[in-house]
């Protein structure tokens, strides 16, 4: 991989997730440059890299340069392509403004350089379906083509008394590429009138998790698919939209949608649709539309009771703007968040957005620490207690609902959780019956944990230490010789950080391929002897340890 333009070293990163191993070059209009996944550096790169991570033997490394310690021509080796961070061994290349803002590269003239005659092409329509008098989701239909041809592709009729949002699943390709692309444009009229134009040039890092608005994230966390909405919903400020309103509300009748995608070299493709509208639908609200649904109800699924969501009733509690504040009124007509605990361990709140929050159960076992950048829109949200396999369970409603920064959970431990040091907490995926981590600690009877989402938790039990394999030696791509140690953990993950392999005494780096499930012991100059001694201490993410000692041969 060859540097595009004369440019210095601004950055270079190590890690096993995100942009893997990468490469920030600066140039001389101040614009940058970047080169993500590598499998390595340059072998000057990689001996400094090196020089920096073997001094405590740390895998990570976020090193960011004032000087110009590394100068690159056009041209210049820097790197080579790997699959380091996510997927298969490709090159993520970004451009950026010297504001460091992401832009289409394809406005450059590097578009003479790629071939493209393919047309955008559309797999499928999702109508999500918005409540008449708030415009607040209230869930989606994915809908197939009823006929298609190169470059168009009808979806029928469908008649509905509801406002309705549209969103996508379609992609670009490029020729003699089998990569899937996002299309560059796209412009969405209903009876010749402009209701949605986006036109995805550059956006600025701030904004990257607006994405899960740009999208339908519904779709995404049910269906694992990426629908691209032809509507703009509160709290998204990504700099894409021309025309923004998007939301379909008509007057009773007979509207003909037509969509076109398209991508940056004028290749087209169209959808139609009709719509019907069998009522009046009021549009007065359309520069509203929530993020967020609205709270639905519990489902007791052991018993299959549906349980109503309880009204507000006093005495109840909420916090003024201060952190911990807790005030208790018997009437209560302010616009504070609050919150409660009644008889079926129900919490209710009403948050808004760029406001910091802190929510505390009566008996503040419970708490949730919101900062103030971290909701899109207004939300309203109730959070049930119950129970799971005898460990505590908190359940939300609405469920799997995106946030743009993190929120602190703390819990404080019964009595008989307190000093067990093999629970965590898990998020838990509904749609696929399915258990995330969360990284939580526990200190002194307090369970803490970040969350990217406002998702079901339940706490669990970790007994067993990670699967080890046996170690082998090998030459990585590098021509450096490695010790591979297969390892897994199907349920709290590996903690490479805390993770130790001992090579005939010796330390070394320890990195670690979430892909393939290995650990990696690396140490530069490193040769194996005839036999060699492999210690082997491995922890899970609840701290449950596997340790094996192994002597492996080794014939040059």
């Amino acid at each position: 991989m060859y540097a595009t333009k004369d440019g210095v070293l601004s950055r270079v990163g190590v890690s096993p997730s995100g942009y893997g191993n990468v490469v920030y070059l600066q140039h001389s209009d101040d614009s940058y440059s970047v080169y993500a996944h590598l499998n390595r550096f340059e072998e000057n790169l990689q001996e400094y890299v090196d020089s920096i991570r073997t001094i405590d033997y740390t895998f990570e490394l976020d090193k960011r340069f004032d000087e110009h310690t590394f100068h690159y021509n056009k041209g210049d080796l820097i790197g080579f392509t790997g699959s380091t961070g996510v997927g298969p061994p490709h090159l993520h290349f970004e451009l950026r403004t010297p504001e460091n803002k992401p832009f289409n590269p394809l406005l450059t003239n590097l578009r003479y350089d790629v071939v493209d005659t393919i047309p955008p092409v559309f797999s499928a329509l999702a109508i999500e379906w918005l409540r008449p008098e708030s415009f607040h989701p209230r869930g989606y239909q994915i809908i197939s083509p009823k006929s298609t041809d190169s470059t168009i592709t009808d979806f029928g009729k469908i008649t509905t008394s509801n406002p309705i949002g549209l969103a996508l699943d379609v992609y670009d390709r490029a020729d003699r590429s089998p990569n899937v692309y996002a299309v560059h444009q796209l412009v969405m009229t209903v009876d010749g009138d402009t209701l949605f134009h986006s036109n995805a040039d550059y956006f600025s890092f701030p904004e990257d998790q607006m994405m899960f608005l740009d999208r339908s994230y519904p779709i995404l966390v049910q269906q694992r698919k990426g629908f691209q909405r032809l509507y703009n919903v509160n709290g998204n400020t990504l700099p894409f939209y021309k025309e923004k309103r998007g939301v379909i509300a008509m007057s009773k009748g007979e509207y003909d949608v037509d969509i076109f995608a398209q991508d940056i070299y004028g290749n087209e493709s169209q959808a139609m649709l009709t719509i019907v509208f069998d009522e009046d639908i009021k549009n007065d609200t359309l520069k509203n539309i929530p993020a967020y649904p609205l709270p639905g109800s519990f489902t007791d699924n052991e018993r299959g009771v549906a349980i109503p969501l309880s009204p507000l009733k006093a005495p109840f509690y909420y916090i003024t703007d201060q952190f911990n504040e807790l005030r208790s009124d018997t009437v209560h007509t302010s616009d504070s968040v609050f919150y409660y605990f009644d008889d079926t361990n129900i919490v209710q709140a009403t948050l808004s957005p760029g406001k910091a929050h802190s929510i505390h159960t009566a008996d503040r076992k419970i708490s949730l620490h919101i900062p103030s950048e971290a909701l899109y829109d207004s939300l309203k949200f109730q959070m049930k207690i119950t129970d799971h396999d005898g460990y505590p369970a908190f359940r939300f409603t609405p469920n799997r609902i995106p946030i743009q920064n993190s929120i602190m959970f703390r819990y404080q431990l019964p009595d008989y959780l307190a000093n067990d040091s093999q629970i965590g907490l898990f998020s838990y995926d509904e749609y696929r019956d399915r258990y995330s981590f969360l990284g939580s600690t526990v200190h002194h009877g307090v369970m803490r944990a970040e969350l990217m989402e406002f998702s079901e938790l339940r706490i669990r039990k970790d007994i067993h230490p990670p699967f080890v394999g046996n170690p082998r030696i090998e030459k990585n791509l590098g021509d450096n010789y490695v010790v591979i140690v297969p390892t897994v953990d199907a349920m709290s993950g590996i903690d490479y950080r805390k993770s130790r392999i001992l090579v005939n005494g010796k330390r070394g780096i320890i990195e670690y391929d979430p892909e393939k499930d290995f650990l990696i012991f690396y140490r530069p100059g490193f040769e194996p002897e005839e036999t060699n001694l492999i210690e082997i201490k491995i922890y899970d993410g609840i701290g449950n340890r596997a340790q094996r000692t192994r002597t492996v041969p080794f014939q040059n």
